[in-house]
């Protein structure tokens, strides 16, 4: 409709300039446009090591029999850096969700609160599953610009916020940052801290131990506007 206005108004405008005599046909007009794209922030999160958490080797003696073995936890660094100050959120996805050994990370953490909504797989060796893993972001460790920073969750998409003491990660919830003390996601360019991975082995009479046995866990750590 707009283009429509402005086609209308340039022809009335010729009609009336073809009545003019010669000596004004010169314009003394120039048009003048105000043009920008305002886009929103651009944030990128950061892993150190590039995200891996690798534990090189592990004898198959190491595993306890009719026992799941916990592995020790190995922690990252984990940056959010944004070229203007942002709300932002992050939840995980569990790229290994099908080989997720039920109960394995509350019977291996000795939490039962840690459901399998905290359990992240980690794949599979001839088909039977490896094992399963707990995220955990230290609520301790987190800075935003640079100040304590209060880590915070959201189980209903962002739309209320609570203050996460464990920072225990579970797939149906969303993380956030805010002022330390708050309970509202802050706007901010920079925020960093210490993300954990604590892995579980299944019972060795689970697995086919006659061959290597891969760790193949992943999980991608997505970042939402707010």
């Amino acid at each position: 409709m707009k283009k429509t206005i402005l086609a209308t108004a340039a022809a009335a405008i010729e009609l009336s300039l073809a009545v003019l005599p010669a000596t004004a046909m010169a314009s003394s007009m120039v048009e003048m446009q105000v043009v920008s794209v305002i886009t929103p922030a651009a944030c990128t999160p950061m892993l150190s090591g590039g995200g891996v958490a690798d534990y090189g080797v592990i004898p198959a003696r190491a595993l306890t029999p009719g026992a799941v073995t916990p592995l020790p936890a190995k922690s990252l660094s984990f940056t959010i850096s944004c070229d203007a100050a942002a709300k932002v959120s992050v939840r995980a996805i569990d790229n290994r969700t099908s080989s997720v050994v039920a109960g394995i990370v509350a019977a291996g953490s000795g939490d039962s609160t840690l459901n399998d909504s905290f359990n992240f797989g980690l794949g599979t060796a001839v088909g039977k599953s490896i094992g399963g893993y707990s995220i955990v972001f230290q609520p301790s460790t987190y800075t935003g610009d640079y100040q304590p920073a209060q880590l915070l969750y959201s189980t209903d998409n962002g739309i209320t916020w609570q203050q996460s003491a464990g920072g225990h990660v579970a797939k149906n919830r969303s993380f956030g940052w805010g002022m330390s003390g708050g309970n509202n996601v802050a706007s901010l360019r920079n925020i960093s801290g210490t993300v954990t991975v604590q892995p579980y082995i299944n019972k060795p009479e689970n697995l086919s131990l006659s061959q290597e046995v891969l760790l193949d866990g992943s999980a991608t750590l997505e970042l939402s506007y707010l």
